[in-house]
């Protein structure tokens, strides 16, 4: 047995090992994820076999790498329900995928196989969760977690190493199009969401203590490969992948809390975008002096799809680009090419082979981590288990798309009366796929419940039309749809009416190698390089919502969306509106259940819902500046603040006091939370600092922690928030971390102020 072999020692001496007996091109072939891994299999009936050109990537190395997208169904990849895996069949194929790496690698080096898992496995069978930017509305962390770590079992059973998962990018401008992957515009509730995920994916596989000075584990375990290191969501323009021309100051204190937040995942993927000029994949200050050296982080770097390729722009060649990308810290590469030329970047700088060393060591540690030398093969039983995960998943997503949405209006109609005739009405009543936002697998009928069939049990009699569609205006021949919509809703005691946008990819549409939409098509105006100017809704849309209104019936608006739109025509004439954003397989249920009463909508904004796209930026924590705020036509200031959202019980929050600790060097607030209202019901409290007396302009305000609270009617319950004086800093006229004169903190209307001058606050 070489020492590489021998579970009992070290991984780092495992590592060591089996990197001194690897060639060039066996080294080469573990920084690649070159294939696409559905390209691996072809299906006839319920049989699988493997493609020749699998077997010949797999030859070009003398082993692999990393296979990314084995089990992805979806437009680009091309695979249905049809012709993709099943989920019942995914560990027999990950295993014959598995099985024949290792026969066919000269030192028996098992492949990760990496899969998407957005707001869900994208692949057949698998649950669909809430997009992020509705997660975020829970203020739920817990059960965030909750989601992840049975996410985490349903990986384990199909036979999936590492989930990549978008969770680093802020909702700074929702023009851009990936806006639904943000957790939303707070760094601060984003870390404790990256934790949660971390969390829920991993366990404490990884800690602040070095995993390879141990053992590996015995069991097989999931890493989480989190998404995006850094900066996408402040694109100019909101155009994704654009330049951002952040400096120093911002980038550590906005994402600062989100790169510690990182620390104890096994994996991060780096950004499409630049840093004041530096691609993030070439970008050796970021991938390395401050992610590793600075924050501690021991797992692996991912390029993002095709990134490094792009970096021939800048360098010229293929030789120039891996140099780059590799001095920089780029682990593991992602479609491209530029990684497959490597062998042409150690023949123009023979040095350069201690950076593939380093490159290759992160590799296989995570290899030895997760337990694929050890048990590479998925167990008969663990596949076994697939079921009840997914059973048990659908009970925990079906809670998440309740805290997901967030009310803003309701002037009485709701909750609604049961047993009455209601009119389901819009564009999202006639597709599944509007509802799941982007990198979403093809859905079998049982897998969702229309918005129809979920308010029919309420309702004595349901009745549906579409009305409009949402982007490309309804065809001359179906001018009717306006007045079946009409005749639908005079015929009904109420009308709940779905607008908004759609992520939804279709097989006739047209793609980049990175899987992203190539330029608008149809009704899809989400998603993946999908941004707009404006935040308007579709004229047709408008005018369904002005023929509504003028029947003089009761007027719910259901928004499903995946970033902010206009809504101020909305709020003009609905009764009530309800954000549902891109809520996944369980939306629908969970709309008919709040609108008819059934829960409570406890959702909050963890945006600032702009005006319009004239007035951005509009998030919380800009500066504080001698500025005229507004503008001579719009209001500067949001149409709703982040934190806001209705319920149908009322809230008092009273009773804030400080307590500062000098010992412990820590702020106690303490707050109360009352329900004066007659439901039962969850409230999320946010506190928020103010600081002043500070060298540079200071922040408007920071959110420094949140708590949801459960409260019977007619209870109350008082919360303690504790936050360290290091929360309380911020970066000085001469980049030092430094405590502000003094510090407001508030929770609601309540507000209390503290003096810093005693604090003892370490510089940095």
């Amino acid at each position: 047995m070489a020492p590489y072999q021998n579970d009992t020692l070290p991984i780092r001496v495992r590592v060591q090992d089996l990197l001194a007996r690897m060639t060039t091109q066996e080294k080469i072939s573990q920084v690649n994820q070159h294939l696409y891994g559905w390209q691996s299999y072809t299906r006839h009936g319920s049989e699988f076999t493997l493609t020749d050109q699998f077997k010949a990537h797999v030859a070009w190395g003398g082993g692999l790498g990393a296979l990314y997208g084995l089990f992805r169904a979806d437009p680009w990849s091309g695979r249905t329900l049809e012709n993709g895996i099943p989920a019942a069949q995914s560990a027999t194929v990950s295993n014959m995928v598995q099985q024949y790496v290792i026969t066919h690698s000269r030192l028996g080096i098992p492949a990760l196989i990496v899969e998407e898992a957005p707001h869900g496995h994208q692949a057949l069978g698998a649950v669909s969760y809430p997009t992020n930017l509705g997660k975020s509305n829970s203020f739920d962390p817990a059960l965030i977690a909750q989601c992840a770590q049975l996410q985490a079992a349903e990986l384990a059973a199909k036979g999936v190493h590492l989930a990549l998962v978008s969770t680093l990018d802020l909702l700074k401008d929702p023009r851009w199009g990936r806006s639904e992957e943000t957790f939303g515009e707070s760094p601060t509730l984003t870390a404790a969401y990256t934790q949660a995920v971390i969390r829920g994916f991993q366990g404490d596989l990884i800690s602040d203590d070095c995993f390879l000075d141990h053992p590996a584990d015995a069991n097989r375990h999931i890493g989480v490969v989190i998404k995006h290191l850094i900066g996408q969501g402040d694109a100019l323009g909101g155009h994704n992948a654009g330049t951002v021309p952040l400096g120093e100051r911002e980038v550590r204190e906005v994402y600062g809390p989100l790169v510690a937040s990182i620390r104890h995942a096994v994996g991060v993927m780096a950004a499409y975008n630049d840093i004041d000029g530096v691609p993030c994949h070439a970008n050796r200050q970021l991938l390395t002096r401050w992610l590793r050296t600075a924050n501690h982080f021991q797992g692996l770097v991912m390029a993002d799809g095709t990134a490094l390729d792009r970096l021939t722009d800048l360098t010229g060649s293929v030789a120039a680009a891996a140099q780059q990308a590799l001095t920089a810290g780029v682990d593991l590469s992602l479609w491209d090419d530029v990684y497959t030329h490597i062998d042409q970047a150690l023949a123009a700088d023979p040095t350069l082979m201690t950076a593939l060393d380093t490159a290759v060591a992160r590799v296989l540690a995570v290899k030895f981590l997760l337990g694929l030398f050890d048990q590479p093969l998925v167990s008969p039983s663990e596949a076994a288990k697939l079921p009840k995960i997914i059973t048990a998943s659908h009970q925990a997503n079906a809670k998440l798309a309740v805290e997901s949405m967030t009310l803003v209006k309701n002037n009485g109609v709701l909750p609604l009366a049961r047993n009455q005739k209601v009119a389901v009405i819009g564009p999202h009543t006639a597709s599944i796929y509007d509802w799941l936002g982007d990198y979403t697998a093809p859905q079998a009928p049982d897998q969702f419940t229309s918005l129809t069939d979920a308010v029919r049990p309420y309702a004595s009699q349901v009745c549906t039309a579409l009305g409009s569609q949402l982007r490309v205006g309804v065809p001359d021949q179906d001018y009717r749809w306006l007045d079946e919509a009409e005749d639908c809703a005079s015929e009904s005691d109420a009308v709940i009416l779905t607008l908004g946008g759609s992520s939804a990819r279709a097989f006739d549409m047209h793609f980049l190698t990175n899987g992203a939409l190539a330029a608008p098509q149809g009704n899809t105006d989400t998603g993946e390089n999908v941004d707009l100017a404006d935040l308007s809704l579709s004229a047709d849309q408008l005018s369904l919502l002005r023929v509504i209104k003028n029947t003089g019936k009761p007027l719910i608006v259901v928004m499903v969306q995946g970033r902010p739109y206009d809504i101020r025509p909305v709020l003009a004439i609905a009764d009530a509106v309800l954000l549902a954003w891109y809520p996944g397989q369980a939306g629908p249920q969970a709309v008919a259940d709040i609108l008819f009463g059934q829960t409570t909508p406890t959702g909050r904004l963890a945006i600032s819902y702009p005006r319009s796209s004239g007035q951005l930026p509009v998030y919380y924590y800009q500066r504080h500046a001698a500025k005229n705020a507004d503008y001579l036509d719009e209001s500067g200031a949001p149409l709703l603040p982040f934190g806001a959202g209705l319920d149908y019980t009322t809230w008092i929050v009273h009773s804030l006091s400080l307590t500062h600790d000098l010992i412990e060097q820590r702020t106690a607030i303490t707050v109360t939370a009352a329900n004066t209202g007659q439901y039962d019901s969850s409230l999320p409290l946010l506190l928020f600092g103010r600081f002043r007396g500070t060298t540079v302009l200071p922040r408007e305000k920071q959110l420094l922690a949140t708590r949801r609270v459960t409260i019977p009617a007619g209870q109350k319950q008082t919360v303690t928030f504790t936050v360290p004086d290091t929360a309380l800093t911020y970066y000085d006229a001469h980049m030092r971390s430094v405590l502000p004169d003094q510090v407001t903190f508030s929770v609601g209307d309540q507000t209390q102020t503290i003096i810093t001058r005693y604090f003892h606050v370490k510089e940095n």
